[in-house]
């Protein structure tokens, strides 16, 4: 595969292989493109700065004495469908800022580089965490990675990168270009805060997501983590919809109990705490759920020890924001 023609069937590739969000890239040769905001300069300086920003991570020198193919590409809200037809909608639902897409070639191996800039690093886990699988290899780099054949994708700070490559040593420069791009990034290596106040024991690792969106299929919910738990061939999910306050956390766990009430069966249950539910329908099992704070606390399927679980999280949740 070599050439402009090689480039972006590289690129095909990548999209394929990933295969979760994305569907297929925009026919034709992609071209460069620096749009400017229409409202007002100091939107389109901080355009600008971000860009520059961008650039900067893909410096000279780089792994492999790997040159840069053509002109970078950048792409905002607007034109990010240009790339990634059919698979755009996801990413501007995380509030995405700009992708800088570039090609580059280190002897027979060709590499592109697409660094999404997602504003916040909660936007940018929501993204990464959408795209990827507990099922997948993961790799030490970043705050998390994930990697197949010719693929290794990370994230960190409030970037999602993704780099695929062709070529007999493709995996050796992937794992280069990604460790000098964790290094340029910087900051701290961490997830967000309130996934290290869930309980850890029968987690399914690399299951939890940041969802702004229907959160079990619920508008109202929205945004909430969402974490996959194991009890012998038992699966939970801890949800945790995050409110405004104390007040909006409530109406919320008052809607879910309105939406029990008119598909199944909902009862108080005192001895989860202050205005906590038992609920089921036919459709989507059982819950447990109460608030702490502005937050809700949604356990489906519980095991028998879920009204443990459930007030172990609410009291973690307490430490970590001092919400009473």
């Amino acid at each position: 595969m070599g050439g402009r023609a090689g480039q972006v069937g590289m690129r095909r590739l990548a999209r394929w292989r990933t295969g979760l969000i994305c569907a297929t890239l925009a026919a034709g040769v992609v071209q460069a493109q620096n749009s400017t905001p229409s409202n007002g300069a100091p939107r389109a300086q901080a355009s600008a700065s971000a860009e520059k920003q961008l650039l900067s991570l893909l410096r000279q020198p780089l792994p492999g004495r790997a040159t840069a193919q053509d002109s970078p590409a950048f792409y905002k809200a607007e034109s990010l469908y240009q790339y990634i037809d059919g698979g755009a909608d996801i990413y501007l639902l995380y509030d995405f800022r700009t992708l800088l897409h570039q090609d580059f070639k280190s002897g027979d191996v060709e590499l592109t580089v697409d660094i999404y800039d997602m504003g916040k690093p909660e936007d940018a886990f929501g993204m990464y965490a959408a795209e990827r699988s507990p099922k997948y290899k993961f790799a030490s780099l970043g705050v998390e990675a994930y990697q197949s054949q010719g693929i290794l994708n990370f994230l960190q700070g409030h970037y999602y990168i993704k780099l695929a490559g062709t070529g007999a040593k493709a995996g050796t420069l992937l794992d280069q270009f990604a460790r000098i791009l964790s290094q340029r990034i910087g900051g701290t290596l961490t997830m967000p805060s309130l996934l290290a106040q869930l309980p850890r024991e029968h987690r399914v690792e690399h299951s939890e997501q940041y969802m702004r969106k229907d959160p079990l299929g619920h508008s109202f919910l929205a945004p909430a983590y969402v974490v996959a738990y194991v009890w012998g061939k038992e699966e939970s999910k801890l949800v945790i919809s995050i409110a405004n306050d104390a007040a909006g956390a409530k109406a919320r766990l008052e809607q879910l109990a309105k939406h029990f009430k008119e598909t199944g069966e909902c009862v108080a249950a005192a001895e989860l705490g202050a205005g906590a539910i038992r609920a089921k329908n036919s459709f989507e099992g059982s819950v447990i759920a109460r608030t702490q704070g502005r937050y809700l606390i949604v356990v489906v399927n519980p095991p028998q020890n879920g009204a443990e679980i459930l007030n172990k999280t609410a009291q973690s949740l307490i430490r970590t924001s001092g919400s009473q």
